[in-house]
């Protein structure tokens, strides 16, 4: 094909998708020498325009080189109709098409005649007989082989914002352009600066459309016929209005790519946060079904992978938790809701252990649109903590015995009961003889153990009712409760002497320890629960006052 245009003296050059060059034949270099021994396979169109401007543009253009190749190969890319420019004195007419799975094809011919001859598909040349062009809403100019604007209608007046024909004719339209920004007081924006540009380098050519950009944000789309006698017919249309909604869309979509790159971005950020919960969730739609569950559910209620893929019914996974014998312990009340359709519409919060032991809090939240939100928490080493806490907060730590506070609690009440029963009680208040020297002589640890003794010796005496307490240092307390004939007092003190009086291990350490007590008896010593303790405590000092005394 190559052999054959240069029989025609047609130039030809293919270029593939990505502009590069791929052939090319004589009559090409014939016509365009700057390319010879430089042009090549591969070689991109971008290049091969770089050395064509090379030799074109004058000292003040060669600065805009950039631009002018990007105009050039927007042309190349979009060109659907011949036109003509004029290169080393000849008058050329360019084609350009694409190729289906190859790339474009350019072809040039060299125009005969002598340089004034008319251009092809010539125009009637301006005359009275074009002025009712003045009712086309488009801009219409006729210009000279000079570039001279020879002939214009009013719309291309009102495009610029001219009143009179004399005004323009007889000047370029660069110089119409400048005059238009000018008027409007804006000559100083780069936007002109940049449009002053692009008139430039398409005002060379005669066929290939360019955007004009205008002040106050207009832009005009002018298109250029060639004519009679070298004139060329250009149209100005106003596609302001086209540019703008491209921009509102370009805007529309740019935030729309925004709100993408955040959803996406929360998505990932809502699915990591998920994933990393202590807490499992589960998301339930309306008709039941599991939309959402991350990795702490399966963990948590042991389920396995299977049963939670493919968004399972909520009824489905509560059926395979019944069958593994899960919800037996949990009330009447919570096994009437686990088996209500109205579940997802009821807020609950229960507790449950599972067969593993652990306890878990399950809440369940309804959401407006007819879903539920149900979280699961494992509650067991919370649980553990707060039973630590009421056990610190009632209990010796020492010993394990019950305090004075929590005491006092189980005295009160035990002497309301004999109020209101007769049924008596007593307390015995006990405090240690010879602890003092044991602690001061071999420390405290030392002494700790012996109280730990002691306490013991109270718990294997006293009966399984009985309340056993330490008030504080080596004094301790009980609580003889349901008082009958066969549990009276005094047979305690007999068993609790006898308990003591077995010799106390320390360590190395072997020692004997005894107590002074005193008793208390609800109804007959006293009726108050602070009164009985006091009367006991009495009791004890004189206890010990006769032990001493006996000593």
């Amino acid at each position: 094909m190559a052999a054959m245009l240069d029989g025609l003296d047609v130039a030809l050059c293919v270029f593939d998708t990505e502009d590069r060059t791929l052939a090319w034949n004589r009559t090409f270099l014939r016509l365009f020498p700057e390319h010879e021994g430089h042009v090549h396979v591969g070689e991109p169109y971008a290049d091969n325009l770089r050395r064509f401007y090379a030799g074109r543009l004058t000292a003040q253009e060669r600065p805009q080189m950039d631009r002018y190749i990007a105009a050039g190969l927007e042309r190349h890319r979009s060109q659907g109709q011949p036109f003509i420019f004029e290169h080393l004195g000849q008058r050329i007419q360019v084609s350009s098409l694409p190729l289906a799975r190859l790339g474009r094809v350019r072809l040039w011919r060299v125009l005969s005649g002598p340089p004034d001859a008319p251009w092809p598909d010539a125009t009637p040349a301006a005359g009275p007989s074009m002025e009712w062009l003045d009712q086309v809403p488009d801009g219409l100019m006729v210009c000279g082989a000079d570039g001279v604007i020879q002939w214009c209608n009013e719309s291309f007046l009102t495009l610029y914002g001219f009143d009179s024909r004399c005004v323009v004719r007889g000047l370029t339209l660069e110089a119409v352009y400048r005059l238009a920004w000018q008027q409007c007081g804006q000559a100083h924006d780069p936007v002109f600066r940049e449009g002053l540009g692009t008139l430039a380098e398409n005002m060379r050519f005669a066929g290939a459309p360019f955007e004009l950009p205008m002040p106050r944000h207009r832009c005009f789309r002018v298109i250029a016929r060639p004519g009679a006698q070298g004139s060329v017919f250009y149209a100005h249309v106003d596609i302001s209005e086209l540019k703008r909604q491209q921009r509102l869309l370009a805007e529309a979509e740019a935030a729309a790519r925004e709100s993408e790159r955040q959803l996406r971005h929360k998505s990932a950020l809502l699915e990591a946060t998920l994933e990393n919960m202590d807490q499992g969730v589960t998301l339930v739609n309306a008709e039941g079904v599991v939309e959402l569950c991350n990795g702490r559910v399966s963990e948590l209620l042991d389920l396995p992978a299977e049963v939670l893929a493919n968004r399972p019914r909520l009824a489905d996974m509560i059926a395979y938790q019944r069958q593994r014998g899960e919800f037996s312990d949990v009330s009447p009340e919570v096994q009437r809701y686990l088996s209500s359709p109205e579940q997802l519409q009821i807020p609950k919060v229960y507790e449950r252990r599972l067969r593993s032991g652990r306890l878990i809090e399950v809440r369940s939240i309804a959401v407006r649109d007819g879903s539920m939100l149900r979280t699961y928490t494992d509650i067991t080493e919370r649980r553990h903590q707060e039973e630590n806490i009421r056990y610190l907060a009632s209990h010796d730590v020492l010993t394990g015995l019950l305090n004075r506070a929590m005491f006092m609690d189980r005295l009160v009440s035990e002497v309301a009961m004999a109020r209101r029963t007769g049924i008596g009680c007593a307390v015995l208040y006990l405090d240690l003889d010879g602890f003092k020297p044991i602690n001061d002589r071999h420390g405290h640890a030392v002494g700790d153990r012996a109280l730990v003794w002691a306490a013991q010796r109270l718990r294997d005496v006293v009966r399984e009712s009985d309340v056993v307490a330490r008030l504080g240092g080596d004094e301790f307390v009980v609580l003889q409760r349901g008082l009958r004939p066969e549990d009276s007092t005094p047979a305690l003190v007999r068993r609790l002497r006898e308990a003591f009086g077995q010799p106390c291990h320390l360590g190395d350490l072997v020692v004997t320890l005894g107590f002074s007590v005193g008793t208390a008896a609800c109804p007959g010593d006293a009726m108050d629960a602070e009164a009985l303790l006091s009367q006991a405590d009495r009791a004890m000092y004189a206890d010990k006052a006769r032990r001493r005394a006996g000593a």
